[in-house]
């Protein structure tokens, strides 16, 4: 069991070191705040092209609201 559950131990330390570098020195009210604002942009993409498209559509419609 140890012997193959060793890689996902890994990908469980890359994940948290992550999590942890992009919430490093914020506060709880500032990380809501930040996601409030892309869950707005999100919503207002949608919004304007709601049969959607590709994923690099997308893409490229986040970039010019974010």
């Amino acid at each position: 069991m140890l012997e193959t559950g060793w890689p996902l131990f890994v990908l469980l330390g890359v994940l948290l070191f992550y999590f942890w570098t992009r919430v490093r020195g914020s506060s709880l009210d500032e990380l809501f705040e930040r996601q409030y604002e892309e869950h707005v942009a999100v919503h207002k993409v949608l919004h304007k092209h709601p049969k959607g498209g590709s994923y690099k559509e997308f893409n490229r419609w986040m970039r010019g609201r974010l």
